[in-house]
């Protein structure tokens, strides 16, 4: 699983000044996808989209959000030498803390929690690409979480050939389809993921694609498009899970 710059968003005394509507024992929407996809970009429009609604959503990414997930995170980007386990071991003790902190507290209160990689990230990145046992991350994931599963997954899918360049100089088909500059240069001692060989990148694909394969919780979407579109189609997607989850229809209308 990659490692990015966390944030959190919680808007605190002015949602309740606001009054934002919260939804009974919250929900999880999470991200997922390799690198380049546009995850970050997504999850933030999603949630920007949310407040707009008077939602109440929070925004974090993983790891991070708290201290130990952000040294996880800054160990992992410059680490050439871990194992597969003990980078999924790494993880998942940032996911539990996250997780007591920051997650399930939101959902206790009702809010939506929109967050940037979750458990499939770590079966598809130390168990696809990196080799580690997929039954004993699922275990992992499952401690580390308490048994939560997201309510929608969305996964941003697209050819790794096309995603990567996205954190190069060189020209992408997402440049062209948003009609702007969408490059990401990263510092080079933190773009370890990236950098890995194109049949790293391949195997999260496959996986990904694997761990969606007839399950409802996930909504495939194309990455390659149109990063308006990409946010459309993914909005319309939420919609109907927020509907499912007694949000009156009206609410989508302003």
């Amino acid at each position: 699983m990659a490692a990015k710059e966390q944030k959190s968003m919680d808007f605190g005394a002015d949602s309740e000044n606001l009054k934002r509507r919260t939804i009974k024992d919250g929900l999880l929407i999470t991200f997922e996808g390799g690198e380049g996809v546009g995850k970050s970009t997504q999850a933030e429009r999603l949630f920007r989209k949310l407040e707009g609604f008077g939602i109440d959503t929070i925004l974090a990414q993983e790891p991070g959000s708290s201290d130990l997930g952000n040294n996880v995170r800054r160990w992992i980007k410059r680490s050439n030498s871990s194992s597969p386990l003990a980078e999924t071991l790494l993880f998942e003790a940032a996911r539990a803390q996250l997780m007591f902190e920051t997650v399930r507290p939101a959902m206790d209160r009702g809010k939506v929690v929109v967050l940037d990689r979750y458990i499939d990230s770590t079966l598809a990145y130390q168990g696809y690409a990196r080799g580690g046992d997929i039954e004993t991350i699922k275990q992992l994931n499952d401690i580390a979480t308490a048994g939560v599963v997201p309510h929608l997954t969305v996964l941003l899918d697209a050819d790794p050939k096309v995603s990567l360049a996205r954190v190069t100089n060189e020209p992408n088909l997402f440049d062209a389809a948003d009609g702007s500059s969408a490059g990401r240069v990263d510092n080079e001692n933190e773009r370890r993921f990236e950098q890995a060989p194109m049949k790293f990148h391949q195997s999260i694909r496959k996986g990904y694609l694997e761990l969606s394969e007839n399950d409802p919780r996930w909504c495939i979407v194309r990455a390659d498009q149109a990063g308006h579109r990409v946010a459309d189609a993914i909005l319309k997607r939420v919609r109907r899970l927020l509907i499912d989850h007694e949000v009156p229809e009206n609410v989508f209308k302003s």
